[in-house]
């Protein structure tokens, strides 16, 4: 079988979808499939430490809104191509668009949504979501399959979109859970490395550090409400310099800032901390609130995407509201770090959760039997 995935960004650029889709080409090729990404080439970075995928096509960007490229080589490079299935990421980017609109009728295409819910909390969100929501419904009228990835999604998009039960599969995302062990003498030296003291709590946030984000909430929650509390707090990512600027600007002396961590240096930073946060809006289902749980942490979250379907309150952490206060990032804060049996039972929950049902083995067989159903349709 031939899949070719259609991304706005991957490898060398990092993120949930760009991770979640090499995965799925690196697993597709090794059960003995022909795997390719059509992308665009606001993917490359000169600063980054990954080479480019051979098996990708970097199409020029032709123009971009919001972070969000479009690439009029990316549509004629899909009207060329033939392929037995075509993937597609999210609604919400141009290249989605430009895929269902190169690409011939009987063309068997799945998307996978990584997210129902888009932020509207500014002028610009609201009116970009008015504007854009019926072209999303033209992009999932035309897609043989839509692959959410939890039952909460599921619900968000039959009630946002007009879209057929049978054309809904519920996939979660996946993490390689052996991967992101650390030998103990590697998790000391990261503390060493960075001045962490292993006596003092530590709270951590890893993703991009862009305003859907929202890490400013941990940070505020601690600076605000926290102020004589005895903790650590490490910010792990990289965004524009003006907006972690104005991160930088708001912290005290307890809050770190860490970004282009190898590999090793990022798992450590799980095993070193006693709490996760992934407050996010715009989310489908967080790998690095998984990566975290299977480093048997206790997470801080909002509903957002497939969240709340992983993390059940209280059992493997706190789901605030979509949108909580930094009171209420303070107080799941409180609640969690004053009993130290309880924080300790959650994380080996969690790592139990994430090892029997997010293990990315589970995910990639249900994707394939999504792929064979949708070419058996022929």
């Amino acid at each position: 079988m031939r899949v070719t995935q259609v991304a706005h960004v991957y490898h060398p650029s990092f993120g949930g979808i760009e991770n979640y889709v090499h995965r799925l080409n690196t697993s597709l090729r090794a059960d003995g499939h022909d795997a390719r990404t059509v992308t665009t080439d606001a993917s490359l970075s000169p600063d980054s430490p990954v080479a480019p995928d051979p098996h990708a096509t970097y199409c020029k960007t032709t123009f971009s809104v919001v972070r969000n490229p479009f690439s009029v080589e990316l549509f004629r490079h899909l009207r060329r191509d033939r392929s037995d299935v075509y993937h597609l990421h999210s609604p919400w980017f141009f290249p989605s668009l430009e895929a269902v609109a190169a690409l011939p009728e009987d063309a068997k295409t799945v998307m996978t949504i990584h997210g129902v819910h888009t932020p509207t909390t500014t002028p610009l969100s609201k009116a970009l979501w008015v504007g854009y929501r019926p072209v999303a419904q033209w992009i999932l009228n035309r897609v043989d399959r839509i692959v959410v990835l939890g039952a909460e999604e599921r619900r968000r998009l039959t009630d946002t979109f007009r879209v057929r039960p049978d054309q809904v599969a519920i996939v979660p995302n996946g993490i390689e859970p052996e991967a992101y062990d650390v030998p103990g003498e590697t998790v000391d030296a990261f503390r060493e490395r960075y001045g962490i003291d292993p006596d003092t709590p530590t709270l951590l946030f890893v993703g991009r550090l862009v305003d859907v984000k929202r890490p400013e909430l941990l940070i505020d929650a601690v600076t605000d409400h926290l102020a004589d509390e005895d903790l650590q707090v490490l910010v792990v990512g990289k965004g524009d310099p003006e907006y972690v600027g104005s991160l930088v600007a708001r912290t005290d002396a307890r809050v770190r800032f860490l970004s282009n961590l190898e590999f090793a240096e990022l798992k450590a930073a799980y095993h070193a901390s006693d709490v996760f946060f992934s407050l996010g809006t715009s989310e489908g289902l967080s790998t690095v609130l998984l990566e975290a749980m299977n480093a048997r942490l206790p997470v801080v979250t909002t509903p957002a995407g497939a969240n709340a379907d992983v993390v059940s309150d209280p059992e493997n952490g706190r789901v605030l509201s979509m949108y909580p206060t930094t009171g209420d990032v303070a107080g799941a804060i409180r609640s969690i770090l004053a009993d130290e049996d309880e924080r300790r039972a959650m994380g080996e929950r969690n790592r139990e959760l994430v090892r029997t049902e997010y293990a990315w083995d589970r995910v990639y067989e249900g994707i394939r039997d999504v792929y064979e159903a949708v070419v058996a349709e022929r």
